[in-house]
């Protein structure tokens, strides 16, 4: 299918969080882990199972070296970036360095790591991302 393009991010609520000193730039929405060596936060992809490790969406930017907090496991507002999703539909980590994919095919080591889920506050249900802990 298609990776996701995510401008916005609102945290909604919070089961499990990570906050650490960033191996490089990562910019808010993107996917992170925690690099192996370092045990730094750094930008996670689809491509081998060390890059797929669990981790999270960073709530924040963050240069090399800064703090960067990654929410792992709850609820997030990612603006329009699932509009053209079903609410069920599961969420990827992409092969992409730092993206989320919205099929499996868009990554070499399929994780599902979200889901979209729907979000009451109006009439009318928001879609939000729910990021599983993976």
């Amino acid at each position: 299918m298609a990776d996701l393009t995510i401008t916005e991010v609102t945290k909604v609520s919070t089961v499990q969080q990570f906050t650490g000193p960033a191996v490089e730039a990562i910019t808010k929405g993107q996917r992170c882990r925690f690099d192996a060596s370092t045990g730094k936060i750094a930008l996670g992809n689809g491509t081998t199972a060390a890059e797929v490790k669990a981790g999270g969406m960073a709530l924040g930017d963050a240069a090399a070296g800064e703090t960067v907090t990654i929410l792992n496991q709850g609820l997030v507002d990612v603006g329009d970036a699932l509009d053209a999703l079903n609410y069920g539909a599961d969420i990827y980590v992409s092969d992409t360095d730092g993206t989320f994919g919205t099929a499996a095919t868009d990554a070499t080591v399929d994780v599902i790591c979200g889901q979209v889920v729907p979000g009451w506050g109006n009439t009318t249900a928001d879609k939000l991302l729910w990021l599983n802990g993976s």
